[in-house]
């Protein structure tokens, strides 16, 4: 594997072609060496001679810079470091429509750009197949003076900087200027302006305590010194934490040996994460959107493409999982040039570790002295038997991740990475909350779009809940619920997309009911008008307890029904009985757990005019108490309780808490109870159940699958469900 390698392109030109009449600029070629000098600076530089490039002059030519800078793109790894530094012009022709600019180069010939557009060096190129080609970090500079005057004065030169606003993964840059204002020099600066600031800010104008400088410290002093026109900077990932210069000995240190330390001064708890987040952020990029990705165009499906993928996600030479069984090594996949018996005395020794340490660690690394290293990530275990990912020798940069690399290398290969990569992308993450707790705030605000687009990608289906009676005309379609599905051919509920959100708290489990809520009342709203019956059905929707404890939640409710046209006596808000109703860490009630909630939901359902049902009974938390004390309109039985011993018992029972507000006069009707998920192979039939007073039902006997549209039932299905209440099948 080669090592990292910090390159560096710089580009000044002061005199463009002989045929783009602007007139020339004085410091762009001074800037470039300037930047040069900071780059190689004994005390303070980071950059070796050979891996800077120099373009000066008229020896800056567009096929000489665009070679050179497509070879390092095709050639980097992730460990690498780009910064390509530009002084000059920049020129968009009149003829061109596109948001693109060319930087003037000493050969660029305008007139010969309309016939052929990619004789020179254009943005278009450095984002499309340099930047976004480049498998590293990189950083773009553009000191770019547009104060020049124009043979013809339509050119729009400052458009160019529209090229960045499609983000480049791993990448940073800092323009001189923005849209439709053009950049400067200074004669007493000797530099163009934004050249001058940063030479500054590299010199040590925008250390930190240690005396180092990144790019983002860079670019944030830059735009801080109330430069006119304002730059403009873009800093993603690594920016922040990528340095361009740093000292031997930090400056900090050596104050610390000529004064004391301010001792009023305070920094927040660092997370144990926070070094890694960019590097976190990096690997999913090239696991699930790498334009460079080996099986993009392969249709195969299995852990053979699964080993390549993480091949090239780590730039490894290799990837095999691989079984240890006591002394016994077997290859089950792998990609080319994993050679067993080479790596034999290394595998031994994985062996030995998987073994010892199988349930106390995510991964281990073995080497040798030539440098030889194998990543070891335990799969599964099986008796004597331990299945291991071993990836041979991945980029350092990631390696060095530690623990995190192998708490996702473990999500990814548990994952549907081929079938289902916004899922699998989401349950690697998920790994990390789970694994470490509490993120960065830049990772943790990566998952939380992440999860939306998600929970977002989700249709929602509708199963209807049927009506019983003895004859065949008084069966029906009572109502209907909500159930999210990731596309209309599946059965089931995506249950482990919607369960992330509790990994993740409340913030997520809102998000996922708010975009569900919404998705659920539009889509009904949509197939309700294309019913083949006169008025709306009600619609149930599934919610959490702490969604309901979210004004936000709530508002988006309101805004839902107004915007689809639905009343809100339509709408009954599910809520599961798998969810605890007890306030969340550090969270006070003012009230007993129960009666707080209780007051809340009566307020919610005079504010609101919704109605309010108890979901899944039989399954969670104290389902008598919360059945019985909650103002609902309907209990829904979980299908869990049909299967059980005693279920006519417990059914009779929720028959009798139903009715016992009605029973005792404090209510006009008993609540409604429906059972979820009847099939034909429940041990209860249906005329147990109408016998007992339980009239609704919910489940595929009716013959209606959920689907996006909502069908009646038809005479077939009538009769075949009265002839079961009858008991006559």
């Amino acid at each position: 594997m080669a090592p990292s390698r910090r390159r560096a392109v710089l580009i000044g030109v002061n005199q463009g072609g002989s045929d783009v009449r602007l007139p020339a600029l004085r410091y762009a070629e001074r800037d470039v060496q300037a930047v040069r000098g900071v780059l190689l600076d004994e005390e303070i530089g980071t950059f070796d001679d050979a891996d800077i490039k120099m373009y000066v002059g008229a020896e800056a030519t567009w096929r000489e810079i665009k070679a050179g800078l497509r070879e390092m793109a095709l050639d980097s790894g992730p460990s690498d470091v780009l910064l390509v530094y530009f002084a000059g012009h920049a020129l968009v022709p009149e003829w061109s429509t596109q948001l693109d600019a060319y930087l003037v180069t000493a050969d660029l010939n305008p007139d010969a750009l309309r016939r052929e557009p990619d004789n020179g060096l254009r943005m278009a190129f450095l984002k499309r197949d340099v930047f976004e080609t480049f498998a590293g970090t990189s950083f773009l500079v553009l000191d770019c003076c547009h104060a020049g005057i124009y043979l013809d004065a339509d050119l729009r030169h400052a458009e160019a900087m529209q090229t960045y606003r499609t983000r480049v993964d791993r990448h940073s840059a800092l323009l001189a200027c923005r849209n439709g204002v053009a950049a400067r020099e200074d004669e007493e600066y000797g530099h163009g302006v934004l050249t001058y600031h940063l030479l500054s800010a590299l010199r040590g104008g925008a250390a930190d305590d240690r005396g180092r400088v990144s790019f983002g410290q860079m670019a944030a002093f830059v735009a801080e010194q109330g430069l006119e026109p304002p730059p403009v900077q873009l800093v993603h990932m690594w920016g922040p934490t990528t340095v361009l210069v740093q000292p031997p000995t930090s400056r900090h240190e050596r104050r610390l040996q000529s004064s004391p330390a301010n001792p009023s001064t305070t920094r927040p708890c660092k997370n144990p994460l926070e070094d890694q987040s960019s590097s976190i952020v990096q690997l999913l990029g090239r696991v699930f959107r790498s334009e460079a990705h080996p099986m993009r165009a392969s249709q195969q499906r299995g852990h053979a493409e699964r080993v390549e993928i993480v091949r090239h996600a780590l730039a490894a030479a290799s990837v095999a999982v691989v079984e240890f069984s006591g002394p016994a090594i077997r290859v089950a996949d792998s990609t080319a040039r994993f050679d067993k018996e080479e790596l034999r005395p290394l595998l031994e020794l994985s062996s030995a570790d998987a073994i010892r340490y199988r349930t106390s660690m995510p991964g281990h690394i073995v080497s040798n002295d030539a440098g030889l290293r194998l990543l070891c990530v335990p799969l599964s275990y099986e008796d004597d038997r331990i299945l291991t990912l071993t990836v041979v020798d991945p980029a350092v940069a990631l390696l060095d991740m530690g623990e995190p690399l192998a708490v996702m290398l473990r999500a990814l290969w548990d994952s549907n990475l081929l079938g289902d990569p916004l899922q699998a992308e989401m349950q690697v993450v998920t790994a990390l909350r789970t694994a470490f707790g509490r993120l960065p705030l830049n990772l943790y605000e990566y998952a939380f779009s992440l999860y939306q687009k998600l929970v977002d990608s989700m249709i929602m289906v509708f199963q209807p809940v049927v009506e019983l009676d003895l004859r065949p005309a008084g069966v029906s379609i009572h109502s209907f619920e909500a159930l999210a599905r990731r596309s209309d051919k599946e059965l089931r509920a995506p249950l482990a997309a919607l369960q992330m959100a509790y990994v993740w708290g409340d913030r997520f489990i809102i998000e996922r009911d708010s975009l569900l809520l919404a998705k659920s009342i539009h889509s009904y709203a949509t197939a309700d008008a294309d019913a083949p019956w006169h008025g709306t059905k009600p619609l149930s929707v599934n919610v959490a307890v702490r969604s309901l404890l979210s004004d936000s939640y709530l508002n988006q409710v309101s805004r839902a029904l107004a915007e689809a046209a639905m009343h809100p006596r339509t709408l009954t808000l599910e809520i599961s009985e798998q969810d605890a109703i007890q306030p969340g860490p550090g969270e006070r009630w003012p009230q007993e757990p129960l009666l707080y909630f209780h007051r809340r939901l009566t307020e919610l359902a005079r504010e609101l005019r919704i109605s309010f049902a108890v979901d899944d009974f039989g399954v969670g938390y104290a389902s008598l108490a919360r059945m019985a004390e909650l103002p609902l309109t309907q209990i829904k039985v979980d299908r869990a309780v049909l299967h059980h011993p005693m279920a006519l018992e417990e059914l009779a029972l929720v028959a009798r808490v139903s009715r016992h507000a009605s029973d005792l006069g404090q209510a006009p009707t008993p609540r409604a109870v429906i059972v979820e998920g009847f099939d034909d192979a429940a041990p209860v039939t249906l005329k147990q159940i109408y016998d007992l007073g339980i009239h609704h039902v919910q489940g595929f006997f009716s013959g209606a699958v959920a689907s996006t549209s909502l069908h009646p039932l038809d005479q077939a299905a009538r009769e075949r469900i009265a002839g079961l209440v009858r008991g006559e099948e």
